[in-house]
């Protein structure tokens, strides 16, 4: 019990003994009831002459007993006010944890929802700009696969204007070709018409190695001086060859029916006659040597060396 409070008590309790007259003692222990029960016995066993002073020692007491009280009672309502001061700073703390709990849970809650509302911007971004990137290649890839595709039609335009141009050339050389050979047959067949015909013998060869001679515009001698020669060289034989004179023994061996070698054959000779077999063109190419050499085939016509 409260100090104070068991102090009011006591001074009541002496008040009352005072106005019986009875002792009472208060020890705050296990011994009051001892202690005051042999209060009262001394108390009883006084001389009555002490009544005579009960009534001197009541005043103060009554005014002991008052102040008691009043003590007890302020003893009281302090403490009460200090169990309601600590009930009440018990009550703001636990609301101040409360509200600072609240707080930290509001501030919680808004930091969930902001960093929610932050993933779902960063995700939506994200799609976004996967979105931006699949759009972007589909269009890329539809502008190569276009691209590709016109390259193939062009490619293949092209091919197509080649294969016909070509066609058309070919076609165009073919026809070319053909008049050509047309053209030719003809100038060949009116050639033909023209060119007289010559006996297969020396009077004939003689006579066509003449004319070729004149439509080339060298020096023609007489039939009489070819004929002489040719019997000189190879009795008229267009076959004839020599191998056992000194241009044998170098090589080169005469000839045919004018007996040529072959390096006077090549320098002599006119093109479209280059057979030194041929007598036409052995003729052609040893009277051509004799101009060229002698001044005039006559001049060795009828010799008998050679020449």
């Amino acid at each position: 019990m409260n100090k104070r409070l068991t102090a009011g008590v006591g001074a009541a309790l002496l008040v009352t003994g005072a106005a019986t007259g009875t002792a009472v003692a208060l020890t705050g222990s296990d011994s009051a009831p001892h202690t005051a029960a042999v209060a009262t016995a001394q108390a009883t066993a006084r001389p009555t002459t002490d009544a005579a002073n009960r009534s001197l020692q009541r005043a103060p007491l009554a005014t002991q007993s008052a102040d008691a009280a009043k003590a007890a009672a302020a003893a009281k309502a302090k403490a009460e006010a200090q169990a309601a001061a600590a009930a009440k700073a018990k009550a703001q703390a636990q609301a101040a944890a409360a509200a600072k709990a609240k707080a930290q849970a509001q501030a919680a809650a808004a930091a969930k929802a902001q960093a929610a509302a932050a993933a779902k911007a960063k995700a939506q971004a994200q799609a976004a700009a996967a979105a931006k990137a699949q759009a972007a290649a589909a269009a890329k890839a539809k502008a190569q696969a276009q691209a590709a595709a016109a390259a193939k039609a062009q490619a293949a335009a092209a091919a197509k204007a080649k294969a016909e141009a070509q066609a058309a050339a070919a076609a165009k050389a073919k026809a070319q070709a053909q008049a050509a050979a047309r053209a030719k047959a003809a100038a060949a067949a009116a050639a033909a018409a023209a060119q007289p015909s010559y006996s297969n013998n020396l009077s004939g060869w003689i006579a066509h190695a003449q004319a070729v001679l004149a439509a080339h515009g060298d020096h023609v001698p007489s039939a009489a001086a070819i004929t002489a020669r040719a019997m000189t060289e190879s009795s008229g034989n267009p076959s004839a060859i020599n191998n056992w004179d000194s241009n044998a023994a170098a090589g080169t061996p005469s000839k045919g029916l004018m007996q040529v070698i072959d390096p006077t054959f090549a320098t002599y000779h006119l093109p479209g006659y280059n057979d030194i077999w041929n007598p036409v063109d052995n003729i052609i190419a040893a009277v051509r040597y004799a101009n060229a050499t002698y001044g005039a085939f006559e001049n060795i016509a009828y010799t008998k060396s050679g020449y």
